[in-house]
């Protein structure tokens, strides 16, 4: 027979489970410390891609359709209706231009109207 107690043993096993816990844990931590600055790169690198896919895939729309509207006319209400998002246009590519040169990503509420539709 085993001279340890039951309550001895089960405070024993709760000592070692915590130990092994705060183990794990103190593992995980140095895990997340030492990657933080890799999944910053990633996410870094993520969003660049993502900047030039979205100015590429621009430039590429505009240059299939550009070409094809020689000879075609347009009406006033269609005319304001390109113009209305040629200016949601530079407003957003005015904002990319400040968030990475000046790392200003705040809208402004003329630029929210803008970027909506809903603004001049």
């Amino acid at each position: 027979m085993s001279s340890v107690s039951p309550v001895n043993r089960h405070t024993a096993r709760h000592a070692v489970n915590e130990a092994q816990f705060d183990r794990f844990r103190q593992q995980a931590q140095f895990v997340h410390q030492e990657a933080a600055p890799q999944l910053q790169r990633m996410e870094h690198s993520t969003q660049f891609m993502d900047l030039v896919a979205a100015c590429a895939q621009f430039v590429a729309t505009a240059g299939r359709i550009v070409p094809n509207l020689k000879g075609e006319h347009y009406d006033a209400a269609e005319r304001d209706t390109i113009e209305r998002g040629l200016s949601r246009v530079r407003a957003a590519a005015d904002w990319i231009e400040n968030a990475v040169t000046r790392g200003e990503v705040d809208l402004d509420e003329q630029l929210k109207k803008l970027l909506k539709g809903s603004g001049e």
